[in-house]
């Protein structure tokens, strides 16, 4: 009788200590981020709710109190912003990862046939993300500019809120090319009909995750934020088509 007792005692407790974390995800991490949450649940008894969005929308969620623990952001001003806001538990904000765009025609036969698509004008609408809310759009933008072609292209954009929705415009034929995150693309698309643009064409895509402040589940939330620094974690950042 003691015994059950004891057994059940043990499992109140374990049950007492788990936790449900309520993470904020740019929506070009979401692949990754359903990867690693499947991970951490199996390594840990934590619960994990991902909300995703774009980067912008998230932020305003937070600064008006949304009830978030973890923000996993796609730049880094938007983390530093709310770290000197007070917003951060400890002040401190960590580069998880850094984002590739790519641009994607699923017609393309070839690398070069893309860069020549948006050099020559060859195009009837180019997706992009939002650039006041979604970095990947505002890479975008720089891309464009930095090529020169900006000015012959404005007319023909379309804009998504997030990244993720520019993908979806173009698979559903709504844009014949567009502007998506790498981490889109790698292995789940053949190699020919991305093209990767150069890092020099636009400012870094920092992306950094933020622990808030204030929140309920804190040691469970610190216990992801390890997590997310981990080898194992690296290398499934690493795989899906971001630089560390």
């Amino acid at each position: 009788m003691r015994l059950i007792v004891f057994i059940g005692f043990i499992f109140v407790a374990a049950w007492a200590e788990a936790a449900e974390i309520r993470i904020a995800s740019a929506s070009n991490f979401y692949p990754t981020l359903s990867k690693i949450k499947k991970a951490f649940e199996i390594s840990s008894e934590h619960r994990v709710i991902i909300i995703r969005g774009s980067t912008g929308k998230l932020y305003a969620q937070i600064i008006n109190g949304a009830p978030y623990d973890i923000f996993l952001s796609a730049d880094s001003d938007r983390t530093d912003k709310l770290a000197a806001l007070g917003k951060a538990d400890r002040d401190k904000t960590i580069v998880y990862a850094i984002g590739q765009l790519a641009v994607w025609n699923p017609k393309a036969v070839n690398v070069q046939q893309i860069r020549q698509q948006l050099i020559n004008n060859d195009v009837k609408k180019l997706a992009v993300a939002n650039p006041k809310t979604a970095p990947y759009g505002k890479a975008a933008i720089e891309t464009l500019k930095s090529m020169g072609i900006y000015d012959t292209l404005k007319g023909k954009l379309v804009y998504g809120e997030n990244i993720s929705q520019t993908l979806q415009f173009v698979e559903s034929g709504a844009a014949d090319i567009g502007f998506v995150a790498r981490s889109h693309m790698k292995n789940r698309v053949d190699e020919s009909q991305y093209w990767n643009i150069p890092e020099d064409h636009h400012q870094p895509i920092e992306q950094k995750m933020l622990l808030i402040k204030n929140i309920k589940n804190i040691n469970a939330a610190r216990s992801f934020i390890n997590f997310m620094q981990t080898e194992e974690i690296k290398n499934i950042i690493r795989n899906d088509g971001y630089q560390l």
